[in-house]
């Protein structure tokens, strides 16, 4: 029912997100544009079949947009992590129908409350996505943002691509059942997917460079492998 779809990072200014992610994964990610409804922009770069790498901040230019901004953006403790340094702020997964998947979870008795489906646009590019009132995301930010595209043909197919690979993703958190529980509901199964309990949320995404050299990007650290 849902698939992967992007990583997003965060950061307290744009620039500083962008050089960031460039000098770990030694690529150059370009401009993507402005989200005028959550008073954000970004730049987004390809990695893989179906599947991007996006880096998101406030956009200093936008006016109020009279309600919290989406990847928590406007929490105190996020801003605070994001003023130390850029990082991951959470996964996304994409669903053919966001209404009838985040209905059949209300219907079921989940618990955890993704939001409600949202509008959303850049420039020409339209799309869906579970948005709470707060902009927080659920399971201490541990679990996955879901989003509608508009187009059939996946949006990476338009992005720029350097080369980087999506490898996996590796999740910590105190809410390691709730978490299984929601994505088995979702009919979730990526072999690149794994979960283990810990105190805090951690997410850890693998990236394959050009030259073949993986590099993991979480919430803490960089770490490289051969």
């Amino acid at each position: 029912m849902i698939e992967f779809d992007h990583i997003a990072i965060g950061a307290s200014n744009l620039n500083d997100g962008v050089d960031w992610v460039e000098t770990q994964l030694q690529v150059k990610i370009p401009m993507g544009g402005k989200h005028d409804k959550m008073g954000t922009h970004n730049h987004v770069l390809s990695s893989g079949s179906d599947t991007y790498l996006e880096v998101l901040a406030k956009d200093p230019s936008a006016p109020p947009s009279g309600r919290p901004k989406w990847f928590g953006l406007d929490d105190p403790k996020v801003e605070l992590s994001l003023y130390k340094a850029p990082r991951i702020i959470g996964w996304v997964c994409r669903t053919k129908n966001i209404k009838r998947t985040l209905a059949l979870l209300e219907d079921l008795g989940v618990e955890t409350d993704l939001g409600k489906p949202t509008e959303m646009s850049r420039g020409s590019l339209k799309w869906k996505f579970s948005l709470r009132k707060d902009g927080l995301i659920p399971l201490w930010g541990s679990a996955p943002i879901l989003i509608e595209w508009s187009d059939s043909k996946h949006v990476s197919n338009y992005m720029a691509d350097e080369g980087l690979r999506f490898k996996k993703l590796h999740i910590e958190t105190p809410h390691k059942n709730a978490l299984q529980n929601l994505l088995w509901t979702l009919n979730f199964n990526d072999d690149r997917f794994s979960i283990n309990k810990a105190q805090d949320t951690c997410i850890t995404a693998t990236y394959q460079l050009k030259d073949g050299k993986e590099v993991s990007i979480n919430q803490r650290e960089t770490r490289n492998s051969i």
